[in-house]
């Protein structure tokens, strides 16, 4: 049987960092934190990539307006264009998830 996939979120992530980091104080942990998602969220919403070495790359990608139907009854609607985010994982990573 595979192994489990576990879900972790934010504070998941920030609970782990605090306990792993013991040079600084718990609140410039925090704040270093917050901050390196707050960059990440800042560029997102700029629509600008953002990579990360050894771990992946964050892409906006720009799709176009189309005409699309809708399922129930066939009808043509428009749907506007719209923006993208997409996550490209590193290789390294991939390697270790792989082994």
């Amino acid at each position: 049987m595979a192994n489990k996939i576990q879900k972790t979120n934010k504070s998941d992530l920030e609970k782990l960092f605090l306990s792993n980091e013991q040079d600084l104080t718990p609140q410039l942990n925090k704040e270093i934190f917050k901050r390196f998602f707050s960059i990440i969220s800042h560029h997102i919403k700029s629509k600008q990539s953002i990579e990360l070495r050894n771990f992946g790359s964050f892409r906006i990608k720009k799709m176009p307006s189309r005409i699309g139907s809708n399922p129930l009854n066939s009808e043509k609607i428009y749907i506007p264009e719209k923006f993208k985010l997409s996550f490209k994982v590193s290789k390294k990573i991939l390697e270790k998830i792989n082994e």
